[in-house]
């Protein structure tokens, strides 16, 4: 756990050994855990057909061929409309009648004007076939009405039905975490700063976050390496004003 009382200047940091450490800035770096839905052998085909994004690479792989994603919120939308112009057909799959309630008009709307994706509710994937070194070939899905169920030859699933950030270590310190439990960067308001609050810094002065963990960011690697190396800057710059806070 972490302690931001700060009674001599420093933060504490509460190890599961039972030591304790200390320090005048603390980043936070500890990710978030891709939620996985009940799938059969969904373990032995990650990073073989499975995927929780969809960069370029991806993208490219699935080129001229149907794939799945599986959520109802706005990152499985941004997915659909961006692998749509990759792949031959994307189904969007979500366990309840529609996307209204999960995901921005603006995105239902060109997911509708879109032709080569197909929206499929009241549905959930049951299992995944292949090889291990084939990855994904067939992929099993069920009707959540009537039961029926449904192969097809499909070779890239992704998932997008949300992930858990790593936070329950900040409680009680102070800092903000959104509805999801992410942290919350940027907004910190401190008048007695001598330079303006960095984007990575959280809602306590001192108190980073970069990666997944962080609200608002972009959940990849790419992205979290270059926040991991923006934030030395940032420390620079809180450390330097924290020992000098009258210039």
């Amino acid at each position: 756990m972490l302690d931001c009382n700060r009674k001599d200047g420093s933060f504490g940091l509460d190890l599961e050994s039972g030591d304790r450490v200390r320090s005048r800035s603390v980043v936070v770096a500890s990710g978030a855990r891709y939620r996985r839905p009940n799938i059969e052998n969904l373990t032995m085909f990650e990073g073989r057909g499975v995927s929780y994004w969809a960069s370029p690479i991806e993208a490219r792989l699935a080129q001229g061929q149907e794939v799945i994603i599986v959520g109802g919120g706005n990152s499985a939308g941004q997915a659909a409309v961006f692998l749509a112009g990759y792949a031959s057909k994307v189904r969007i799959m979500v366990r309840s009648d529609g996307l209204a309630a999960s995901m921005s008009r603006y995105l239902i709307d060109r997911i509708a004007a879109t032709r080569n994706i197909e929206l499929v509710t009241q549905t959930e994937i049951v299992a995944l076939d292949g090889t291990a070194d084939a990855g994904v070939r067939q992929v099993r899905w069920r009707d959540r009405k009537s039961g029926a169920e449904t192969t097809a030859d499909i070779h890239h699933v992704f998932l997008f039905a949300g992930a858990d950030p790593a936070t329950n270590w900040l409680e009680g310190c102070g800092v903000q975490v959104d509805r999801s439990g992410f942290v919350i960067t940027g907004v910190a308001s401190d008048k007695s700063r001598n330079s303006p609050v960095s984007l990575l810094e959280s809602t306590v002065p001192g108190v980073f976050a970069v990666g997944d963990v962080r609200s608002g960011s972009v959940k990849r690697v790419g992205g979290a390496i270059g926040e991991g190396a923006q934030v030395v800057a940032a420390l620079h710059r809180y450390l330097a004003d924290a020992a000098n806070p009258s210039l």
